[in-house]
This record gives structure tokens, sequence and C-alpha cells, in this order.
């Protein structure tokens, strides 16, 4: 008699074992336990139920790369879109296509215009129209005064929208720049950029009610994301339950974060409101060669140092072949995998995918923590008349440069978080003999 192949799947035949009394392995959704092997047996085939198991840590008997395995299958199964501190997360094409990322964009376009508004008012500039702002958006004649004592004309501010070198983001930024559009909102199309350049182009154009960056910085390859910045490159504060979306915590070995659960298409209909009858004006914004002239602010004319920079982003990459070649400062371009440093480096800054957030080893060898460089720059400032601050968050490591004498039309002080900016800096200082090597 011929041998019958098998015909039950590896999760079909989990679910026919007999329980097993005594054992504390309880998988999610059973009441019985199962033994250890058994439990071993599912970690090893990356069993959905294991992925909120409160026994998927016990894995001692099984492979290290097969553990490493595991968690990362688990990474790329978990669905939905996440929300971040500057905007979202999903992975693209499952969770977040065209159409979905258009419809977040929404969303984003009315809590930045909002938020553009109270601004505005605190300003004293309700009632004042840019010119500018004027000739790019359209305008509706406002009522008598007479008639309406209290109205006054509200400008419709553009926004910057910009994506990072990820294959998802282009297609993306298509539905991001369509929705702002069909809002009423002009866009200034900055093309392939980072969050430092687009923040930079934020504090140029002050007209700007903020940015919109299509990135999936800080997440596996496959994923895609939003990021939306105000005037000052700060988060813009979404209210989901105002729009019917409801957050969930989802909490996942050591990570935990809020997943959106979106209302269907036919309700999202009412996020497409119009701030006017014409839809905006889509403007391409040449801003990368402007980025760079002020990039060379931040550095020497000349300087005999040799730098080391980790990145994988070409346009960085560029752009540090840029300034090399402009001031005659050596920057030597690595990968962040690539673990072999040249000789005779007098500093090493890891860039990240987004580009405001960096790490620093000094010339020797030794890692420079934000709070430390921020104390090694504001003391060899002292010794000079200067408007530039550094600061630092010891609890999120972030890292940023204050400018109090570039304060544009906002008359205030700008807030800088960029690495390119921040490298130019430490090198002047380390010229100058200012900071020393060992900082």
């Amino acid at each position: 008699m011929p041998i019958q192949p098998y015909r039950n799947t590896p999760h079909e035949l989990f679910d026919r074992l007999e329980p097993v009394s005594g054992s504390p392995f309880v998988c999610p959704g059973n009441t019985s336990p199962v033994t250890r092997a058994i439990h071993l047996a599912r970690l090893n085939v990356a069993w959905a139920g294991c992925d909120h198991c409160e026994w998927r840590f016990d894995s001692e008997g099984l492979a290290e790369r097969t553990v490493l395995e595991t968690a990362r299958i688990r990474s790329h199964r978990i669905d939905g879109i996440r929300r971040t501190e500057f905007g979202i997360r999903g992975q693209y094409i499952n969770d977040l296509d065209r159409q979905t990322a258009a419809d977040l964009t929404r969303v984003f376009c009315a809590c930045l215009h909002e938020q553009s508004s109270f601004s505005e008012l605190d300003h004293g500039e309700r009632g004042s129209v840019n010119p500018s702002v004027q000739n790019r958006s359209s305008s509706v004649s406002s009522p008598p005064e007479t008639e309406f004592p209290t109205a006054a004309f509200q400008s419709i501010a553009p926004v910057i929208v910009g994506y990072d070198g990820r294959s998802a983001s282009v297609d993306l930024a298509i539905g991001v720049v369509a929705a702002c559009r069909e809002f009423g909102i002009t866009v200034l199309d900055a093309g392939r950029c980072t969050a430092a350049s687009i923040q930079e182009a934020v504090r140029c154009f002050a007209e700007c009610s903020g940015s919109i960056l299509v990135t999936g910085a800080d997440s596996p390859n496959a994923w895609a994301g939003i990021d939306v910045f105000d005037r000052g490159g700060d988060a813009v504060p979404v209210v989901w339950k105002d729009f019917g979306v409801q957050l969930e915590h989802v909490s996942l070995d050591t990570d935990s974060w809020l997943k959106l659960q979106l209302p269907d298409t036919a309700q999202r209909t009412r996020w497409a409101r119009r701030l006017s009858r014409q839809s905006g004006v889509h403007e391409v914004l040449s801003f990368e060669d402007r980025y760079r002239d002020w990039l060379l602010r931040w550095y020497p004319r000349q300087s005999s140092l040799r730098i080391l920079m980790r990145t994988d982003d070409v346009l960085q990459q560029q752009r540090a072949a840029w300034l090399s070649q402009t001031i005659g400062l050596e920057i030597i371009c690595r990968s962040k995998h690539d673990l072999n440093a040249p000789p005779h480096v007098g500093l090493t800054m890891t860039v990240a995918e987004d580009d405001r957030q960096f790490d620093i080893v000094n010339a020797h060898g030794q890692s420079v923590s934000t709070e430390r460089l921020a104390l090694a720059i504001n003391r060899a400032m002292v010794s000079q008349t200067s408007h530039i601050t550094a600061h630092a968050d010891v609890a999120s490591n972030r890292f940023w440069l204050t400018d109090a004498a570039r304060s544009g039309d906002r008359k205030s002080t700008e807030s800088i978080h960029d690495a390119l900016a921040t490298l130019g800096l430490i090198t002047r200082l380390m010229e100058s003999r200012q900071l020393p090597a060992d900082f």
C-alpha cells in the first residue's frame, strides 16, 4: 500500500495535540497546558500564537540564531499602523498604501492649519495677510466690517512636503501631495530630502505652517510612514478620537506602541473637507543647494582634521563628499555596517536614517554622550561672544543647537536638530583649539 503524504500543516498538528497536566506552558486562546517540547517546537517555527504568549522568552534549548530569526519574523508579522512621536508608521502596501496615506494626510493638514491659525492669533496676525501666501492660495473677500465686526480674513499657509530615500516613499508622497492640494493647502515640494533639511526649509519660508516628510526612519525596510512637523520642528498634536480613530495599546517583547484603528473608507470621507473653493497649488522647491550653502556657515574655511562619517543614506554621503571637496575637510564615508576604521581619525560620527540623530566617538575611541557633548561645546563657546548654545535631553538622548541671532520674521530663537551642522560646529571648535580632541 503506498504511503499517503502528510496533508496537515504544523499548526493543524499543534491544535490536535493532547493537553498535558502539570505543565506551566498555556498557549494564548487555550486553557490546557502543553509540554515544554511542544512549547519549544512552536517557538522554533515562529508560531503566530507565540507572539503574545507570556512564555515566549523561555527559549532555552533553541539555538541563538533560531531565536533571532523567530523574533525577526514576529516583528514583520505585526500588522496595523503605529502612532509615533512625529506621525505614523506601517508596512508598505499591507497597511499603508497611497490611499491610506492620503486619508491620514488630510487629518495632519487639518491639525497643521489649526495650529498655524492659533499661532497667528497669539502673535496678533489673524487679521493680516502675508502677500506671498495670498498669491499662492485662493482668497475669499471678507464681509463688510459693519456687518460682521469680528470677521477677519485668514490666510491659508502652505506646507512643505518631502520624502526620504526609501523606495516606498516616492509612491506615498504622490498621495500626500494630492491630499494636501485637495484639502486646499498649497504644497512646496522639496522632493528628496531628509528630516534636518526639510526643517531648515521651514525656517527659511516663514509663511509655511510646517512640513510633512514621507519617511520610514527607525523602522524595518519594508515599512513606510509620515512625519509631521510644525514651524518650530516639533510634533503636531493630533486628537485622533475627533476623527473617529481609536488607539489600541500593543506590547511585543520589550517594545510597546499605540496602534491606530482607522474607520472604514465611507466614514473617512468627512476628513476630506476643504479650506477653500479651489485646490492648492503645487510648486517645486529646489532647496538642496540652499541647504548646503547654509551648512557651510557651520564649518571652518579650512581644516586639516580627518573625519569618519558612518551612514547608509546616499544623500547624506553626497553632502559629506561635497563638504569635503568644498572646504578641504577630509570626510571619509563608510556604511554603518563597516566597522573597519581608517587610522588617524580625529572624530567619528554615525548618522541615523533620521539625520537629526547621531552618535559620536572622539579621537581616543571614547563614546561621547549628548549631555557631555553639549557641556563641552558650551564651555568652548564661553571664551567668545556667541549666539549659539548646545542642549541635550538625557532621557531621549537627543541633541540640538539654538541660534538666537537668526530669528527671521518670527523673532524667536531657532532650534536646530542637524547632524551635519553639529559636525561643522565641532570641527570649527576643534580647528581653533577651543575644543580638545578628547572632549
